[in-house]
């Protein structure tokens, strides 16, 4: 009896690891970019932060594009900034960065409610006044070159594009040449990841809000975490008014809201056919 249990947490843990290997090196498949076709599928999902990104290459550049209509997710890019490593080991290293936005480790949690308020006029106002809120510059280090880059701009064959949609999500389109990648093998790893934001200290945090406070009403960073009327708590926030979401400042759902967005994803290189 007792080497039939043995056995069978054998087969369980064998089985487990097994599973928690084959998730943990998820495989991706790159498709090949025609180049008549602009592609707008998004066919692979980030569900922490609600991105949906494609990967696609040819025999000449690496395509990796998303689009997000989450703000407090468009809010981290805009405002933080966005770090695109490419490593052509595939082992998750931070070999090749292209940075558009311009990274920052830590932002105020403060410029949520500036976002907040700039988002609620441009979106009445449509795409170009949306699209004034992209910042316009950052830069390549592929190798040991640092060199600056702007939006839409070719830099070198590297080109980068952040733009709002007609739907209000963002949209994000980077070329990158194969060339300056240097492939090993035909597999690579991408990683993305932002900043985040800092909390004030707890003196500052009592002194600007009484988060007992009823009809405090909806403000513009309440907002801008996807609360509204109808959804008080919104699809983004740990809870109630930004005052209350606060006060949870020290809970593992609001750690989660404060934190960057980090991923990485392995990806297998598309052969035309």
């Amino acid at each position: 009896m007792f080497s039939q249990i043995c056995g069978m947490r054998l087969t369980g843990f064998l089985l487990l690891l097994i599973l928690g290997t084959a998730c943990s090196n998820k495989l991706y498949e790159s498709n090949w970019k025609r180049p008549e076709a602009r592609s707008s599928t998004f066919r692979f999902y980030y569900a922490d932060s609600k991105i949906r990104y494609n990967i696609e290459n040819d025999d000449k550049n690496l395509y990796f594009s998303f689009d997000v209509m989450d703000q407090l997710t468009i809010q981290k890019i805009l405002s933080t900034g966005l770090r695109l490593f490419v490593d052509p080991t595939a082992k998750n290293k931070q070999k090749h960065e292209l940075q558009f936005p311009i990274f920052s480790d830590k932002v105020p949690i403060s410029e949520l409610e500036e976002y907040g308020n700039a988002y609620d006029q441009s979106i009445l106002l449509g795409k170009e006044r949306l699209d004034q809120m992209i910042p316009a510059d950052g830069y390549i280090k592929f190798g040991t070159q640092a060199t600056q880059i702007f939006n839409r701009i070719e830099n070198n064959g590297f080109v980068v594009v952040l733009e709002f949609d007609s739907t209000r999500s963002l949209v994000y389109r980077a070329t990158i040449p194969l060339e300056a990648i240097q492939m090993e093998s035909d597999q690579l790893s991408i990683g993305f990841e932002t900043g985040g934001y800092e909390m004030p200290n707890s003196d500052q945090i009592i002194s600007q809000a009484d988060v007992t406070q009823a009809n405090q009403g909806i403000s513009a960073g309440d907002r801008a975490m996807g609360r509204d009327t109808q959804d008080p708590y919104g699809m983004n926030s740990p809870g109630g008014s930004t005052a209350a979401g606060m006060a949870l400042r020290n809970s593992s759902t609001y750690n989660k809201f404060i934190e960057p967005i980090r991923f990485w994803i392995k990806v297998k290189m598309a052969n035309q056919n």
